[in-house]
């Protein structure tokens, strides 16, 4: 079935016979040295984030402290009635000052963490489209016809290449060929 639907394409395409490879590009994109740097750097500013929030829930943390301490002082004995009154209000007045503060931390949380989400979607395009163009240059240096990703999947979540022969696979060639490409120090234009 596979032979008849090849040479069924290249009967439409007008060829004698078509050059086709599949690749794995998932995994091409996971060796990609720009994802790896993609992914520390990511780390990295995930670090940042999380020793910001850190600082937020610590400052949280002193705000109901407070509160705590201002409600326990308005119910002493020891104080007049209008003394345990003003801190009563000193309390609710904390409290709706850590209310705000617990606002503007969750909104400074979604934030960053829709910054960082954007950036690595950026960044991961960015990759995709250089992964793309690597592929054609690929496809058309060693003259192939045809570069199929065995790693996609369809609408019903089925591969898309159900088969192929491993001997069409380049994957690793093209790894290869990305790792030569960034060890290769840049022209200057």
């Amino acid at each position: 079935m596979a032979g008849l639907a090849a040479a069924f394409v290249a009967a439409a395409c007008g060829a004698a016979e078509l050059k086709i490879a599949t690749v794995d590009l998932d995994k091409v994109f996971t060796a990609h040295p720009k994802t790896q740097a993609a992914e520390a750097a990511l780390k990295k500013a995930e670090a940042g984030v999380q020793d910001e929030m850190d600082k937020i829930v610590a400052e949280g943390r002193a705000l109901e402290a407070e509160v705590a301490k201002l409600r326990e002082a308005a119910k002493s004995p020891v104080l007049t009635e209008e003394a345990r009154l003003k801190k009563r209000d000193e309390a609710e007045d904390k409290l709706t000052e850590l209310q705000e503060f617990q606002l503007r931390a969750r909104r400074t949380q979604e934030t960053k963490m829709k910054q960082m989400r954007e950036q690595l979607l950026k960044v991961r395009q960015a990759i995709v489209d250089e992964l793309t163009q690597e592929v054609a240059d690929f496809a058309q240096a060693e003259g192939y016809d045809l570069v199929l990703d065995r790693s996609g999947m369809t609408m019903n979540a089925v591969p898309m290449v159900a088969y192929s022969r491993p001997e069409l696979d380049v994957t690793e060639k093209l790894i290869a060929r990305l790792k030569d490409a960034g060890a290769k120090p840049a022209v200057a234009e």
